[in-house]
């Protein structure tokens, strides 16, 4: 089976050499007002699907991220526990260093931090905290992932149960955060999309897109390269036995790529579960990427991907 899409078919075989790392599926839960039993069931809906990290996100609008992954890992027992991601913006490094140390220790080791500059310019304003520039939240991202690395790291600071600290994720798209994630991460993630002001809002990338920012994420990561692990944020999952006849139900991630663009891009998923495991598989090939993470609105649809691959 091809799926078509530019320099998806080329090989990277010199920049992606590094031996294929085993799969991870994630799902980051974003329901508005849950209740405690609401949340106690998607959680364990998640691990019953077969998800290996259960994540809460950071949104002003949503569940305080840190009760809710400390409530996800007392209701599951196989999963990591996620957080995808923090706004950085909004945290002080010695008080987040703190709640690191104390969520890591209240979930037993099972904690992965994602950091994030944070986009939402009215979440900015309605918490009174400046918006700034792309530039500036990037310099507050690289400095609250040093001083959570110093921290953290100190002899006389408390210690999470991993050591030196949970694995950090650290995801984007633009060469200054990939760079930063690779240089400092365990987990570089690939957003797979940018802003694009005449649509106003965020469009995915095509898939020869894709395969030069792996590439950069590797250079930029030197002989870290083959220690780290590859993420990407999944836009969408359609489960089909027709891919071209789904393409409307994703066409506005992607109004400037044409169909075949769209069904090469690595972040959507179209077709039976069996023809989404392939994509995927041929993904870590291409871009290295074995770990995958989907929004709750694909979590049971995607669950039959994960199901085709086990």
């Amino acid at each position: 089976m091809s799926f078509s899409g530019g320099s998806r078919d080329r090989q990277a075989g010199d920049d992606m050499s590094a031996p294929r790392a085993p799969f991870r599926f994630g799902v980051v839960l974003v329901s508005e007002a849950c209740s405690r039993a609401e949340w106690v069931a998607k959680c364990r809906r998640a691990e019953e699907l077969g998800y290996d990290v259960v994540s809460a996100c950071e949104h002003v609008n949503l569940p305080s991220p840190f009760p809710s992954v400390i409530l996800a890992a007392e209701a599951t027992e196989r999963p990591r526990i996620g957080i995808y991601v923090l706004n950085t913006s909004f945290h002080n490094p010695t008080l987040l260093a703190r709640d690191v140390v104390t969520v890591d220790q209240f979930v037993e080791g099972r904690l992965e931090l994602g950091l994030g500059t944070g986009y939402v310019e009215w979440e900015f304003q309605k918490t009174g905290i400046p918006f700034g520039t792309p530039g500036s939240r990037v310099d507050r991202l690289e400095t609250t992932i040093g001083e959570l690395q110093r921290l953290l790291s100190d002899p006389e600071h408390p210690k999470s149960v991993q050591r030196p600290h949970p694995p950090m994720l650290v995801g984007g798209h633009g060469n200054r955060v990939l760079r930063l994630a690779a240089r400092n991460a365990e987990i570089v993630s690939f957003v797979g999309a940018q802003y694009r002001p005449e649509y106003g809002r965020m469009v995915i990338a095509p898939a020869e897109e894709m395969v030069e920012r792996a590439e950069f994420a590797r250079r930029a990561a030197g002989s870290r390269a083959d220690e780290i692990e590859y993420n990407i944020l999944s836009k969408a999952t359609v489960i089909t036995k027709d891919r071209r006849s789904a393409l409307d139900q994703v066409r506005r991630f992607a109004p400037h790529l044409d169909d075949e663009q769209i069904l090469g891009a690595p972040t959507v998923s179209i077709g039976t579960p069996q023809q989404i495991a392939e994509q995927l598989r041929e993904n870590r090939e291409v871009y290295g990427i074995n770990y995958i993470t989907v929004m709750e609105p694909a979590m049971e649809a995607f669950g039959k991907v994960i199901e085709a691959m086990r």
